[in-house]
């Protein structure tokens, strides 16, 4: 366009030089055709001096012509140079809008007598560094010049979904704020780039104001006082009421709405700016509640908080705000969820009481019938490396299913890997029921040949789709299309009972059904719980009964941890079902070889800090299900010794390290967890470290332990569990 604009301020010579070159050649033919006629030659003379008059008349009149031109043009160009001249100064001085000419080095050749202003530049023309006063890089400028927009920084997370991060435009002169904004410019055959600096102090504080003022949604909770009641000589009414005084008295000091909107259940409304204090003293109202004294104060009161930050509509708020409170009661309690898209945690000193009703039950177990009854078929899953808890609750979820349907066994499938050594021992233990002979599929399979648009998921003992079975699977029945009106769309027919606390991270489209206690011991609990409160408990076949116990004396390690009353009544009830002790014992035979590894690496045993327990296995192979397993089993022995409240179990392959910890009630192993990247329950978690050795590992595990230690560690001492009245 510039070049353009240059043909078409010049006088172009060519087009005159051509025409008279051309008449010319022209006149020249004309004297010689005009000398073959004419034999005598007599008039050749004329003939030559006529043809050269009247080419000498034609180019005198193009290049005059031309001159002319030439001329009007110059005066043209000289006109609009000073005119141009007059403007950049008129708009240098009088614009008062900051800018600078950069060369491609970054070097500044000139600013607007604003930035001059700002700068306190004596002189406009200042051939000094760009980066002496803006924050922004030449690189950015340039490309923001050449594309139009801010350069970015890609990078794959870790579920392999690409984020994009914009680099920053903007730079701090004088104490105000300015975007940048570049573009490419020429002068005299070089290349430079026009910076506008725009003054946008104003307008960040503006939307600051409103996001401080930006209201946020919570809801708070009182852990299991009903419960606590019972174990300490208080009255209710009383307790509630100091809860309530320092919960109001906390809202209050934030300038916000408190209401009571079911017994112990609290609604709040306050704005951002609240919000932000409340982050910076890590929620400082769970301390404070902690701390009231109740009878003999033999275990604490807690409260759970759920916020909601993130933005849209009160309803979005409200949502958001439940999703964080589940999964802040699906952590242990004694915590504070903000889910601002993302969910953050504080909190979470003390393992609260489990509370435990068999209406939950009862709702979800008839929920679920309803569900698996109206589907066109029901596929069943668990997590991948399935155990006794994912087996035997999965057969005992399709065996509800198959009651539901009327007893038809031929749309429900359990999807699972048949090759497992663990399914394999299951199988042999169910060999005699005639409906699994074609109940269990694997991933591929039900992928390929078993997704329908009426198809209903059942995940069981595991809830992030990423450690399914079969994520694809998933993926494929969490986006079934369907017709609303005239509108297509995605739905999730997927149905969660487990329970391991939610993921953080939310899924994309709420399950039709979600069913988590994480309080409680086993996915075999809660699905035996489910099967007795249905209409058909005594549908249960024994070899069903023998493989959901045995999947709770798995995550109960035979009854001795996370056992509340309800895990005891759950194994009654499949006792009366036909479960037979010395059949599931046969399960968990060990091999000579790994009870010989497993002693020696509890021979490696050390005390830190006099009460944490840490031992560790170094191989020079890629670790195996049964190592992994080992060092499981190691953690959980390590907890017998005297004066243990937490033990960790380190194992190295190759340059990856993955950490097994375990504790009782005075030690929340998964906040030292996250630490290190992991995460877990209150006192059962894991990490895995990549690129590290094994002391490294270590150094980084002990300065995680000290740091929870002297910030996070309830100092009390006591023994937090409540005792049973004599």
């Amino acid at each position: 366009m510039q070049n353009n604009q240059k043909k078409a301020m010049t006088a172009d010579l060519r087009l005159p030089l051509i025409v008279v070159a051309s008449f010319g050649i022209l006149l020249f033919g004309c004297y010689i055709l005009l000398a073959s006629i004419d034999s005598e030659r007599e008039h050749l003379v004329s003939y030559g001096v006529l043809l050269l008059g009247m080419y000498f008349i034609l180019a005198a009149y193009l290049l005059t012509t031309y001159l002319i031109r030439h001329r009007r043009i110059t005066l043209a160009n000289e006109a609009a140079d000073y005119m141009t001249t007059e403007i950049g100064d008129l708009f240098r001085y009088m614009v008062n809008i900051p800018y600078a000419v950069v060369d491609p080095a970054g070097i500044v050749k000139i600013v607007s007598n604003r930035l001059q202003e700002i700068l306190q530049f004596s002189s406009p023309i200042c051939n000094t560094r760009l980066s002496e006063f803006c924050q922004v890089p030449i690189e950015d400028l340039v490309f923001y010049a050449k594309n139009g927009r801010s350069a970015r920084d890609e990078k794959i997370t870790d579920d392999g979904v690409i984020e994009q991060d914009e680099h920053p435009m903007f730079t701090i002169l004088d104490g105000r704020r300015y975007e940048l904004r570049s573009f490419e410019m020429h002068s005299r055959g070089k290349e430079y780039y026009f910076v506008i600096f725009e003054d946008t102090t104003e307008l960040e504080e503006t939307k600051q104001k409103l996001h401080d003022e930006d209201p946020v949604v919570a809801y708070v909770v009182i852990d299991s006082l009903q419960e606590l009641t019972q174990y300490v000589r208080v009255n209710y009414k009383t307790a509630v009421n100091e809860i309530e005084f320092r919960l109001r008295d906390w809202v209050m000091g934030m300038n916000g709405m408190i209401r009571e909107y079911e017994r112990e259940k609290y609604l709040l409304v306050f704005d951002r700016k609240a919000l932000g204090t409340c982050i910076e003293d890590r929620f400082s109202i769970l301390d404070a509640v902690r701390n009231i004294q109740l009878g003999d104060n033999s275990f604490p009161v807690t409260i759970s908080i759920g916020v909601g930050a993130v933005e849209g509509t009160i309803e979005d708020k409200t949502r958001a705000a439940g999703d964080a409170l589940d999964i802040a009661l699906q952590k242990g309690g004694d915590q504070a969820a903000v889910n601002d898209g993302n969910i953050t945690i504080y909190g979470g000193r003390v393992n609260t009481i489990s509370g435990s009703t068999t209406v939950t039950s009862r709702v979800n177990s008839a929920y679920f019938c309803k569900l698996a009854k109206e589907a066109g078929n029901v596929l069943i899953m668990g997590h991948r490396n399935p155990d006794y808890d994912s087996i035997g609750s999965c057969v005992g979820l399709a065996r509800l299913a198959i009651c539901a349907r009327g007893g038809d066994a031929s749309k429900v499938r359990v999807v699972v890997d048949r090759t497992h050594e663990n399914f394999r021992a299951c199988f042999d233990l169910l060999g005699p029921a005639p409906e699994y002979r074609q109940l269990f599929i694997n991933g591929d399979t039900a992928k390929a040949d078993s997704v329908r648009s009426d198809t209903l998921l059942v995940l069981t003992d595991v809830s992030n789709p990423a450690n399914t079975e079969s994520p694809k699977l998933f993926e494929k029945v969490s986006s079934i299309k369907v017709m609303d009106g005239d509108v297509e769309q995605k739905v999730c027919r997927v149905v969660i009972v487990d329970h391991h606390r939610r993921p953080d991270q939310m899924y994309r489209k709420q399950p039709l059904m979600t069913y988590i206690r994480p309080k409680v011991s086993s996915a075999g609990e809660l699905v035996s719980e489910m099967i007795q409160q249905s209409p058909y408990y005594d549908k249960l076949l024994k070899e069903e009964a023998n493989l959901i116990l045995a999947g709770i004396m798995l995550d109960t390690k035979n009854f001795t941890a996370n056992v509340t009353s309800q895990t005891f009544l759950a194994a009654e009830y499949l006792a009366l079902k036909g479960a037979n002790l010395d059949v599931v014992k046969g399960l968990f035979a060990e091999d000579v070889e790994d009870l010989r590894a497993i002693c020696e690496i509890e021979n490696r045993a050390r005390l830190y800090r006099k009460k944490i327990a840490i031992t560790w296995e170094s191989m020079d192979h890629a670790a195996t299900e049964t190592d992994t397993v080992n060092m499981a089993k190691v953690a959980d022995r390590l907890m017998n010794l005297k004066g243990v409240e937490a033990s960790f179990a380190l194992l190295r392959s190759d340059d990856v390290v993955s950490i097994s910890a375990r504790s009782r009630n005075k030690i929340n192993v998964e906040v030292i967890m996250k630490h290190l990247g992991g995460g877990g329950h209150y006192d059962m978690a894991g990490a895995r470290l990549t690129g590290t050795t094994l002391a490294e590992a270590c150094v980084q595990l002990k300065q995680a332990i000290d740091d929870y230690l002297e910030h996070d560690y309830d100092k009390g001492g006591e023994d937090r569990r409540p005792r049973t009245p004599t």
